[in-house]
């Protein structure tokens, strides 16, 4: 693809940052607000369940921090928590957010290239990539989850979200090869790309969580919710009570593998 611009990347999820709200902008900009929610309650869930019940004085990166979701549920576990994101913007609206929530003391912002990061090796104990891959080309990628393993310390955490390239709906949703005008730029990862990578580094890759109803929803339900309930308070509540099943199957070796849109893994 042609040269990656990493100033329009930022001046796109600025602009998104001041257009939406927190959670549209940096999940699904168009989509219901029950889907958006459902989402980030199983990213956060999930990171919980994998994580000790606090993490004090626990060095923890969020890498593409955005408005803060996973940066502020680490500092609420304690942890001393780094936020990086090209975009000065949605910085800006976490410090909000951590000010409010009475965080600030346990949150360092950073403005900074995913693909080079101004850390010492070996800095953190933890680090979080969620919904930052799949918006990066190849290189750049590559990079970023080489710096990962660059300033994670040797007994450390890694977890990652990741789309799945199998899915059924993504593939139908994400033919993009080359980054916007605007900047934005999204692509399909997977689990095979993240592991190869994981390899040269003598690291393997572990599911913790899938979520196939979320998918079928968002992807299939969504589109035609008017004629399956109704109303938009059915539609909400069939979404939060069929999406229970994502908070407790991450379907290793199970045919709903292919409805998943992503993956929380644990590297190790």
């Amino acid at each position: 693809m042609k040269k990656y611009s990493y100033e329009k990347a930022a001046k796109f999820w600025s602009n998104r940052a001041k257009s939406t709200d927190p959670l549209a902008a940096v999940l699904t900009f168009h989509a219901p607000k029950v889907l958006n929610e459902i989402y980030d309650r199983w990213e956060k869930e999930s990171l919980k369940s994998a994580l000790p019940h606090h993490l004090k004085r626990e060095k923890a990166l969020d890498l593409g921090c955005g408005t803060g979701r996973i940066a502020l549920t680490l500092a609420q576990l304690k942890a001393e928590v780094t936020a990086v994101d090209i975009s000065n913007a949605m910085l800006s609206h976490l410090k909000k957010k951590a000010c409010r929530d009475k965080l600030l003391n346990r949150v360092s912002l950073v403005r900074s290239s995913s693909a080079q990061l101004p850390f010492d090796k070996q800095s953190f104990d933890i680090i979080t990539c969620f919904g930052l891959l799949e918006h990066l080309p190849e290189a750049v990628r590559r990079k970023t989850v080489f710096e990962t393993f660059r300033v994670l310390k040797p007994n450390g955490k890694m977890f990652a979200v990741v789309n799945n390239a199998d899915c059924i709906f993504l593939q139908k949703n994400y033919p993009m090869t080359s980054q916007k005008r605007d900047g934005y730029f999204v692509t399909l990862v997977g689990l095979k790309w993240l592991e190869k990578v994981c390899r040269v580094n003598r690291l393997e890759v572990k599911i913790i969580a899938a979520n196939p109803m979320y998918a079928l929803n968002h992807y299939f339900v969504s589109a035609d919710r008017k004629s399956f309930f109704g109303s938009e308070q059915i539609f909400e509540w069939y979404c939060r009570n069929s999406t229970r099943y994502d908070f407790s199957e991450t379907l290793d070796n199970n045919g709903l593998q292919r409805l998943a849109s992503h993956f929380m893994v644990e590297i190790t």
